[in-house]
């Protein structure tokens, strides 16, 4: 028996209703989410190739280790650097997929972590803009380059892309039909 309004085949027997197609929008949005930590990669890399600099400044935070502690210590910061580029990149994958599942709680989960990074690059910039990067090492003890700074209004130029692209109205009607769908218990596949 057939609900009203349900389709049907020629047959009578009833069809089942097509999936929301993944709009462009989305599919978008996920690779500048990506883009973004991968971005934040190079620059981990670009500031960890220069290990001479981060031996220096390991030698400067503690000038009583030996070379040997030094080196171990900028090898173990390097190592670090990278897990937890590659452990952020893995949440992003996997927020970035439940998105295009059509649920909701994954783009607002995007959009804080966007939103916190947009701040931190503004007062970033706003902080060395206004005392220059001389006075913020001085004040707080951090080294902030201006290739950190390019980087960080990079990645939020591309996060903040990234969120207007999940708000745009296709992407909306997407996520309202496949949270529909998913509250029904009919998950997409």
């Amino acid at each position: 028996m057939t609900e009203p309004g349900q389709r049907v085949d020629a047959f009578g027997r009833p069809t089942p209703e097509p999936e929301p197609q993944v709009p462009q929008s989305l599919l978008v949005a996920r690779w500048l989410w990506i883009g973004s930590v991968l971005i934040g990669v190079v620059q981990s890399f670009i500031q960890l190739a220069d290990r001479s600099g981060l031996i220096t400044k390991l030698r400067q935070l503690n000038p009583d280790l030996g070379q040997q502690e030094l080196d171990a210590a900028a090898n173990s910061s390097i190592m670090f650097a990278f897990l937890l580029k590659a452990l952020i990149l893995m949440v992003y994958v996997v927020l970035t997929k439940r998105m295009l599942e059509g649920r909701n709680w994954s783009r607002v989960v995007l959009t804080v972590f966007g939103g916190f990074g947009a701040f931190n690059a503004l007062i970033t910039v706003l902080t060395v803009g206004v005392v220059g990067t001389a006075m913020v090492h001085q004040l707080t003890g951090v080294a902030i380059s201006w290739v950190e700074v390019l980087f960080s209004l990079v990645v939020t130029a591309v996060e903040v892309t990234a969120i207007v692209f999940m708000f745009r109205p296709d992407a909306n009607r997407y996520i309202r039909e496949a949270g529909a769908r998913l509250r029904l218990g009919r998950p997409l596949r």
